[in-house]
């Protein structure tokens, strides 16, 4: 891919596998281009018939630039994690302290306090009123207009009639896919 190889003009590798200049290019064009739509899989697959005579080692460069990304990607997610619990835990304390102002409002009878920069008030919800249900009734002795009754497919028991022989005309069993194992 001579085009992504001489667009940087880079020789050495600039990332931790030691990826060459090319496919390194070949990240940063995908990355521009959204890695998903059709101009970046026809780039992919014109990078992958110009393999040549250099077959094995770019290759190997290939398949180190997917495991780049895989750790990146490996990386991001525990940092969204790590910052999804940060944010859940400043949720629940905020929510804590709400209950608690809420708390202070009813015992002082407030219903509004004007301060420097807030307006805080004491109001009741909107929408429909909460709807109580005795938990004791189980929803299979109520009334059957006041049941929902949902119907979805046993796939357990559809796979293992499938798997036994059986020949069902709303079912079939279909081929497994394939994938590439890098190690």
């Amino acid at each position: 891919m001579e085009s992504i190889a001489t667009h940087n003009g880079s020789a050495h590798p600039r990332t931790l596998f030691g990826i060459s200049a090319d496919l390194s290019q070949l990240n940063v064009l995908l990355d521009e281009l959204d890695g998903d739509d059709e101009e970046s899989k026809q780039l992919i697959t014109s990078w992958l018939e110009e393999l040549g005579e250099e077959r094995d080692r770019k290759l190997d460069n290939y398949a180190a630039l997917i495991s780049e990304l895989e750790a990146k990607a490996a990386v991001r997610k525990a940092e969204a994690k790590r910052l999804a619990e940060l944010a859940a835990a400043d949720e629940k304390r905020a929510q804590m302290l709400k209950e608690r102002l809420k708390w202070f409002f009813e015992v002082n009878n407030l219903k509004t306090v004007d301060t420097a920069r807030y307006k805080l008030s004491m109001t009741k919800h909107g929408g429909k009123a909460p709807l109580l249900l005795d938990e004791s009734v189980s929803p299979t002795e109520l009334p059957e207009k006041f049941q929902k009754i949902t119907v979805e497919p046993d796939k357990t028991a559809i796979r293992a009639a499938l798997e036994a022989g059986e020949e069902l005309e709303f079912a079939q069993l279909g081929d497994r896919g394939t994938s590439i194992r890098i190690r």
